[in-house]
Formats: structure tokens, C-alpha cells, sequence
């Protein structure tokens, strides 16, 4: 129910139910709010007892709700089903929940290991998106929904049972180090750049690292899902077929795919900092690349160099928060801070939503999410890496 696929059912939603674009985008909105203010709940859930029962709930409860959905007939019932899935933990909260297990994992190899487990978000848009919009070509958006559910059912709900909560858990450590002595604590060329010292919560908000990174985080929150969301509809507004608009998402998520292995890997040998620093000016250039488009090759290098760029957005804020206060309570440090960094990504696609109904267009409001990545890149620049003070110890370990 994450952005590619909801971007897909908002033109026949609208069309058929007779609200706009702002209407529907809320919904997202309120699951994504509902999520991220529930964060400090779910964080220390995750660093205490692991990502099971939180996954199997989101499974569940995002079946039901798919079915839910193929059957609303009021606005209404529309937004209750979206906030019961976000307080469920089924939205949003995926560097709370799933990415805030997979950074205990690892260390050495962090930024790859993100890459390769935060793949599932573009898979859907290259593969379950153009899927889902040719059922809804064929038959109409609620078997759409249907679809939908199946994939809650018979996907998440029973991978949500493996999941372990840190390799110490099962008699290992971060990187398989236990069969590999000497390797636990080598961070390779990345080693000036990550920390094995937990710090917790109490002590990172103390932080100015922890305020700007959220600050660039929250800005570049508001134009990541934003653009996911609207791109197809602004792209057929500009003239372009519904074939077009629908090959550019899926080129757009198959390259963030991609760059998520390309950033994955970057991260590992130059400072995350820097990495989020280049990422965020791509994304300018990528928008600024959608604005002037007037042919079709234009739109696809804008999917391409937009893709590329954004999808390392979700690698790298993942690995700079584990980078830079450890793993032990990774999990409560970004729940806290759920409210800030995923409600920019919930309000972002309702803001622009409603800039669309009040302006008639997205060109403007477009510009102001290139405007908000370049500041998001010169904020990024200042967040050094904390240093523990003399007087402040290391935190334990789960295993100690």
C-alpha cells in the first residue's frame, strides 16, 4: 500500500468515486501519521523484542484492510481503513521496524545489506504496479485492491515469522564475525565513519548530529513520496499517454532499485553524510528535469536520474542513524523521531495533493520540492558524526 501502487489506483479512485486527488491522498496521509506517531511505541518494541509480532500484525491487518477497500463506498471509510492500517504498524515505519533489525545485522557490510532488504519498496513498483494497473484496465480499481491482498497474505505474512531480532539472539555477531575472527569491528574503508558505541536515547537527543540529520531527513521526507505519488498523474497532464506515464513509474522504480545497490555500496567507502549530500542534489536535478520536459525521451531520463537518486534516500538515512549511534537502540532513537521524519513523508504527497486542487497544476508546487532537496543537501553538510563526551561510557550489549 506504499507509494507506487497507491499512485496507480488514484485516477480510477477519483474518477469512479468523485474525489480528488487531495481526498485520496489524504488517506495515505492519516496511515502514514498514524504509523509515525505510534514510532516511540514501536521502537523500543523492536530493540526489546525483536520484529515478528509487529510484521505480523502489519500483514494481517493490511490484508483485511485490502479487502476492506475493494468494498468502501464512503470517504469516510476510506480514511478509517488507511489510519487502522497506520496504527498497526503498516505503514511507513519500515526504518523502525524491518530496517532497524537489519542494521543490527550488520556493520562492515551495512550500507549492501540495506540496499538488498530495502529492494522489496521499488520491486513494487516495477513489478506489482504495472500488475495491478493492468487489472484495473481489465476489470476496475477494487479487484485491484483484491490483488492486493493476496500479497499481504501470501508474502508478508509468512516472512514475518522468520525474522530474528540480532544475530547475538542466535549465537552469532553483526557480519557472520563469529566464523569470520577479527572482522566483527572492521568497517573496512568506512571505518571514520561508523560507531559500535550505543548511545541512547537520553544521549543523542543532546546532539546537534541527531537535529540536522533530522532536519535534512523531514525535508527530503516531503519530496521523496511526493513525487512517487504524483509523477503519474502529472506526467499524462502534461499530454503523455497512460502507457507512457505507466512505463516511466516502473523505469523510475527499477533504477531506484538499482541505485539502492549503488548507494549500498558507496556508503561503505565515503561518509554517509557526503553520500546524502550528492543524493539530494540528483534529486534536484531530477525534478528540474521533469519540469522541462516536452518529449518523451525527456520524461524517461528524468525516471532514470530521479530513480537512481532517490533510491538511496531510504539506504542511507537507514545507515546513518545506525552509523551514527550504534545499534543497540537504533530502534527507540528512530522511533522518537518517527513523528517528524515519516509525518514529513506522510503530509508531503497530501501538501502537494492539495496544491494540485488549489492551483490546477503541479508545475509550481514541483519547484518547491526541488527547492526543499537543495536545502535538505546544504543541512546535511553540517551533521558531523557525534563524539561521546569524557564522563559518558558506551552502552551494553544485548549479549553482554
Amino acid at each position: 500500500m506504499q507509494s507506487f501502487t497507491f499512485g496507480v489506483f488514484m485516477k480510477p479512485m477519483s474518477a469512479g468515486m468523485g474525489w480528488t486527488r487531495g481526498m485520496l491522498t489524504a488517506g495515505l496521509t492519516l496511515r502514514t501519521l498514524a504509523a509515525s506517531f505510534l514510532g516511540p511505541v514501536f521502537g523500543p518494541l523492536v530493540d526489546r523484542y525483536g520484529p515478528r509480532y509487529l510484521m505480523l500484525s502489519a500483514a494481517i491487518t493490511g490484508g483485511v484492510a485490502c479487502l476492506l477497500l475493494s468494498r468502501v463506498e464512503e470517504l469516510w471509510q476510506f480514511y478509517i481503513i488507511f489510519a487502522l492500517v497506520g496504527m498497526a504498524g503498516g505503514a511507513g515505519l519500515g526504518g523502525v521496524v524491518a530496517q532497524a533489525t537489519v542494521v543490527k545485522w550488520f556493520v562492515r557490510r551495512r550500507g549492501r545489506a540495506v540496499a538488498f532488504s530495502t529492494m522489496g519498496n521499488t520491486a513494487a513498483g516495477a513489478l506489482l504496479a504495472p500488475l495491478v494497473g493492468l487489472i484495473i484496465l481489465q476489470y476496475d480499481w477494487r479487484t485491484g485492491w483484491l490483488l492486493m491482498a493476496s500479497v499481504f497474505f501470501t508474502l508478508l505474512l509468512p516472512i514475518s515469522l522468520l525474522m530474528v531480532r540480532q544475530p547475538e539472539d542466535v549465537g552469532l555477531l553483526p557480519d557472520d564475525a563469529s566464523r569470520r575472527p577479527g572482522q566483527a569491528s572492521s568497517l573496512g574503508q568506512a571505518a571514520d565513519q561508523a560507531t559500535e558505541e550505543s548511545w541512547r536515547l537520553g544521549e543523542a537527543l543532546k546532539t546537534r548530529a541527531l537535529w540536522l540529520l533530522s532536519i535534512s531527513l523531514v525535508l527530503g521526507g516531503l519530496s521523496v513520496a511526493s513525487v512517487v505519488v504524483h509523477e503519474f498523474s502529472y506526467v499524462t497532464d502534461r499530454g503523455f499517454s497512460t502507457g507512457v506515464a505507466a512505463a516511466v513509474l516502473s523505469t523510475h522504480a527499477i533504477t531506484a532499485s538499482a541505485g539502492r545497490l549503488v548507494w549500498g555500496f558507496l556508503v561503505e567507502r565515503f561518509h554517509v553524510r557526503l553520500c546524502m549530500f550528492v543524493l539530494y542534489l540528483g534529486c534536484a536535478l531530477g525534478i528540474g528535469l521533469l519540469l522541462t520536459a516536452t518529449t518523451v525521451p525527456m520524461v524517461f531520463l528524468f525516471a532514470a536520474v530521479y530513480g537512481i537518486c532517490v533510491g538511496g534516500h531510504i539506504v542511507l538515512s537507514n545507515v546513518a542513524w545506525a552509523d551514527y549511534f550504534g545499534r543497540e537502540f537504533v530502534g527507540t532513537i528512530r522511533g522518537v523521531l518517527a513523528p517528524l521524519t515519516q509525518g514529513s513523508v506522510a503530509l508531503g504527497p497530501l501538501l502537494v495533493g492539495l496544491g494540485y486542487d488549489f492551483l490546477g497544476d503541479y508545475f509550481r508546487v514541483f519547484i518547491v520540492l526541488l527547492g526543499l532537496y537543495l536545502v535538505a543537501a546544504a543541512v546535511v553538510l553540517f551533521a558531523t558524526p557525534p563524539v561521546k563526551q569524557a564522563g559518558q561510557t558506551a552502552a551494553p550489549s544485548a549479549a553482554g
